[in-house]
């Protein structure tokens, strides 16, 4: 008998991706498929790509019926996930997708969110440093999302490493269109987002950039400001973030590319591209993979650093389970694709 795996939000894209990924990972067994709007409803009416799951249907979010695995995945709205991560056993190791537990500063969560503050749990990004041990003797872990896994890792090997100053960091990030959820909006449909790329929640407004912030003035020692323009793009899934920060001092685009070497160097994820090859998101679908390209750009003292990842996996579903490989003693990378 293997480990059994609980998802609250399987309904969504994020949930989907966590099925088929758990489904074909060889060491889990699947719980409860929670999904409030969905409850009754065949699993293959919402993912139909998921024919091996035809006999199984969507459950009521009902918390004792999730916590009956060995790991909760909540893939749920902003503050749902605290409501039913409130009443699972204490036994239960849970995993968040969402962001209703990723910030420590109270202030902080309810100038970006709104509403009580749930709390703040181990920040699961394996590739920062002693992650890994922490990650692995906790119960309650927030996984990063996608734009800031992009952004994180893009930045924080040149911030370490004292080549770049954090004070005044730009960010453009393209996304595809499930990083907007499954709802039901006009400006979602193909016809609105076919051969157009349109900005949204500009001048500070996406829920990104404090957990960005966070995690950079934690390597970086020094506060850092994020000014983050996201961009819709039209393809269904896949991140592409351009990062531009000032440097200390003058450095070339070998000791950018050196920077971002030593500190991914042999991770099974993360992989900086030869020189002159920039990533982009079509290598990463369906992957657990972040692909870095560097270059310092000297007239404008400035780095820029590239990350392509795909939201459903490095920036979703699969880093989830990278986290949750972690926590149950499991090999990270099983289950995972590269």
């Amino acid at each position: 008998m293997g480990l059994t795996a609980s998802v609250g939000g399987a309904s969504g894209h994020v949930g989907g991706e966590l099925l088929r990924l758990l489904t074909a990972h060889g060491q889990f067994e699947l719980g409860a498929l929670a999904a409030a709007t969905q409850a009754g409803k065949p699993v293959t009416d919402v993912h139909p790509d998921l024919t091996h799951l035809a006999d199984r249907v969507f459950e009521p979010a009902d918390p004792g019926r999730l916590g009956e695995a060995d790991v909760v995945f909540l893939a749920l709205p902003l503050h749902e996930a605290a409501r039913v991560a409130a009443r699972l056993p204490s036994s239960v190791r849970v995993v968040d997708l969402g962001p209703d537990f990723r910030l420590a500063d109270p202030d902080v969560w309810e100038s970006f969110y709104g509403g009580p503050y749930a709390g703040n749990w181990l920040y699961g990004l394996p590739e920062l440093p002693d992650m890994r041990e922490r990650i692995a003797a906790a119960d309650l872990v927030a996984s990063p999302g996608c734009y800031a896994t992009a952004v994180i890792l893009a930045l924080a090997p040149l911030l370490a490493a004292g080549l770049a100053e954090p004070s005044d960091i730009v960010v453009t990030v393209a996304s595809g269109t499930s990083g907007a959820g499954r709802a039901a909006k006009t400006e979602h449909l193909a016809s609105a987002v076919m051969g157009a790329l349109r900005g949204y929640q500009v001048g500070g407004e996406h829920g990104s950039i404090p957990e960005i912030e966070q995690q950079l003035t934690a390597v970086a020692g020094a506060p850092a400001t994020v000014s983050l323009t996201p961009v819709l793009a039209p393809i269904p899934r896949g991140i592409l973030a351009s990062c531009s920060i000032p440097l200390t001092r003058t450095a070339t685009t070998q000791e950018l590319r050196d920077a971002l070497a030593a500190a991914y160097r042999g991770e099974p994820f993360v992989r900086l591209l030869a020189h002159g090859r920039w990533p982009a998101t079509g290598a990463v679908a369906r992957s657990n993979i972040a692909l870095l390209q560097a270059a310092a750009d000297p007239r404008a003292g400035r780095a820029v650093v590239l990350a392509a990842l795909d939201n459903l996996g490095k920036g979703g579903a699969a880093q989830a389970i990278q986290n949750a490989n972690l926590m149950l003693g499991l090999p990270e990378g099983a289950g995972l694709s590269t």
